[in-house]
Parts: C-alpha cells; sequence; structure tokens
C-alpha cells in the first residue's frame, strides 16, 4: 500500500476490512452476510462506507486498494472470539471463526446467528405450533382451575 492508502485504511473499523476482505475474495454480498451473521444491507453499508473512505470508485477497486493484489491477512478480532482464550499454532484463522451454533440449537425457532430467520422445514413450524397451542391451552386450563377454586374459597361462608 501507498502512503495515502495507509492513512486512509487505518480509518476503516476491523468489519470494513473483513467485508473488503471478502470482496477481494470475490464473494457477493449474500454470502458475506451469510458468513459474518450480520445482514445484507449491513453488509452493503460497511462496503459503502469503506468505498467512500478510499476514495475508490468501486467496492472491488476498494478491496484491491486495501490488499494490493497479495493474499491478505485476516482482518483483526471477529465476533464471537472469547477473550483470553489463544489459538493453537495449527489452527488457521478465518472469518467467521469463533462460536458455532450447534446441530440441535438450529431446530429451536429462535433467530442465531449465521441462521436465516425462516430456516425451519415445514415439519419444525408443525411441531412447533402444536407445542405452543398445547402449551397455551395448558396456561388455559390452570388458570380456569385456579379461578375456580378462588371462586369456592371466596363464595364459601
Amino acid at each position: 500500500m501507498t502512503e495515502d492508502i495507509d492513512t486512509l485504511a487505518a480509518r476503516l473499523s476491523p468489519r470494513h476490512r473483513e467485508c473488503l476482505w471478502h470482496v477481494f475474495q470475490l464473494r457477493i454480498s449474500k454470502e458475506i452476510a451469510a458468513e459474518l451473521g450480520i445482514g445484507v444491507g449491513t453488509v452493503d453499508s460497511y462496503i459503502s462506507e469503506a468505498v467512500a473512505i478510499l476514495g475508490a470508485p468501486n467496492r472491488r477497486r476498494a478491496a484491491e486498494m486495501l490488499y494490493g493484489g497479495k493474499e491478505p491477512a485476516a482482518p483483526g478480532k471477529f465476533e464471537g472470539e472469547l477473550p483470553g482464550v489463544a489459538m493453537a499454532s495449527n489452527d488457521d484463522p478465518s472469518p467467521g471463526q469463533g462460536l458455532q451454533v450447534g446441530d440441535w440449537q438450529v431446530l429451536l425457532p429462535f433467530r442465531h446467528k449465521g441462521v436465516n430467520r425462516n430456516d425451519l422445514g415445514p415439519i419444525h413450524r408443525l411441531f412447533w405450533f402444536i407445542l405452543l397451542v398445547l402449551a397455551a391451552a395448558a396456561s388455559f386450563g390452570m388458570l380456569a382451575v385456579g379461578l375456580e377454586v378462588l371462586s369456592r374459597l371466596l363464595g364459601s361462608d
């Protein structure tokens, strides 16, 4: 990098660098978003900001300006890394490495990092719907029994 590029690149956040690293690796915004566990619009915002900071005409040129045609080192710390946990010398640091969602956690109807909002299949959706209906029925039954007990206690003189 030239001196001018170095001073401009110092203004980039680690997330800007990470997104540009993926652009340099010829990935599209959707792939970058899936890898980083953020929205496509957020990725596009980071890249647009980085392009503006570097004064590049487009995202590809900004990535080339930052990494200069050489294989880039992975950018700084990534989300999901545990502070104070050192990596073994044989570990290959790569973007997105860190805490991963376990296989069983993907079955829960909650959104996890790296998992799209609508990734549950029809069987899992049906399972969760039935489970919620049963929970609501049990709650209503307990409420009805509680009200009946309360009315008997207050009604008897």
